[in-house]
């Protein structure tokens, strides 16, 4: 595992892993009815505006600031500003609604760029069957339901929970943040991770 000296990325570093670990408990057992199907290139559910937890944003922040240059920053900074146009001023329940209109920022030719350290929300979000995704995407029918398992979503609550217990118990900010926002916010601060810790509010919370 990554040596991370701060000790809120190496918890969420560790809960990422915990989270794997679940799943792949979960998904090995005989008797499920159906296997899940999702695979590389299949991304309709990254369009879509995903919540994390704030070290889950520090985490990819940091990622960002190790792994991607100026240039790759610079056309990030252009998806979230369309991205963050697109929702202003819109309630929750219309955002939902128009979220094929919403590709992830870090979704590009049908990859994640950021997979390694993708938060639990998208190691989650699954499906037993990848034609009924992408009906649902195609129709923009965004009432389905995903052909999925709750012990994902399970899954999902316990480590989101855990996280943001850890949060308040360091006194830092706890609130769920959208990722496009919080990625904004953190390169906006010259010092995120420290700040944070310190318990200064670093994230703009949603809608």
């Amino acid at each position: 595992m990554e040596n991370f000296e701060n000790k809120a990325l190496e918890l969420v570093f560790k809960a990422l892993n915990r989270t794997d670990e679940a799943i792949h408990k979960f998904v090995s057992q005989e008797s499920l009815p159906e296997p899940l199907d999702c695979k590389p290139g299949c991304h309709y559910c990254c369009y879509n505006l995903p919540m994390v937890t704030p070290p889950e944003a520090l985490l990819i922040g940091h990622h960002l600031d190790q792994t991607f240059t100026d240039q790759q920053k610079l056309i990030l900074n252009v998806k979230i500003k369309k991205i963050l146009k697109k929702i202003v001023g819109k309630h929750l329940d219309e955002i939902f609604m128009m979220r094929h209109e919403l590709p992830c920022i870090f979704l590009e030719e049908s990859m994640c760029l950021i997979y390694e350290v993708r938060p639990v929300i998208c190691r989650t979000c699954s499906s037993t069957s990848a034609v009924h995704c992408k009906t649902i995407f195609e129709t923009r029918n965004h009432r389905a339901r995903l052909r999925t398992y709750p012990q994902m979503y399970g899954i999902l609550q316990t480590i989101h929970s855990r996280l943001l217990e850890f949060c308040r118990e360091k006194g830092c900010q706890s609130d769920t943040l959208d990722l496009s926002e919080a990625i904004k916010d953190y390169f906006k601060h010259p010092n995120a991770i420290d700040a944070w810790f310190q318990g200064e509010i670093i994230f703009h919370t949603p809608i």
